[in-house]
């Protein structure tokens, strides 16, 4: 006698709810991990915007900005502290990152300056902090982001506003 091969109607119905229960408990825990990576990678991208406008203005020996008018607009590294710098004064630009990202700037900075040893422009700078999150984020998937008056950045995760 021949033997068919395939499933059963009941095997097929078994693998599908068995699917589906994976499915349920898996799909909350990419949404966290998904919001930690996007925080953790717009985080990495402003850190790397605001080392290159240090080192190029240690490498320069002039002021280099990290300017924007809008964090969520995406950003730019140029030379001067003005921020209205075209050609080749623009030394990179970031895009905007995704659209549920959120960058809350302490003040409302628009930029961030370095002199030509690496520390923040001008003789009493503060510190500058960066909120870094998406949006309807839960847990502790946030970041801060600190920028110190001697140039160094920090970078912590935080709980979500």
């Amino acid at each position: 006698m021949k033997r068919l091969h395939g499933f059963t109607l009941v095997e097929l119905m078994v693998t599908i709810a068995v699917a589906a229960v994976l499915l349920t408990v898996a799909v909350p825990g990419f949404r966290g991990l998904i919001q930690d990576n996007r925080a953790t990678s717009l985080a990495n991208e402003l850190t790397t915007a605001i080392n290159v406008a240090r080192s190029e203005a240690v490498r320069r020996g002039q002021i280099v900005s990290v300017c924007t008018d809008d964090w969520e607009e995406g950003w730019r590294v140029e030379v001067g502290g003005d921020c209205d710098a075209t050609g080749d004064d623009v030394i990179r630009r970031w895009d905007p990152p995704s659209t549920n990202s959120v960058i809350n700037a302490g003040d409302d900075e628009t930029a961030i300056s370095f002199e030509a040893l690496g520390g923040l422009e001008g003789d009493d700078a503060d510190a500058i902090t960066f909120q870094i999150h998406v949006e309807n984020c839960t847990g502790d998937r946030a970041r801060s982001l600190r920028v110190s008056p001697g140039g160094r950045v920090g970078v912590e995760r935080v709980e979500c506003p």
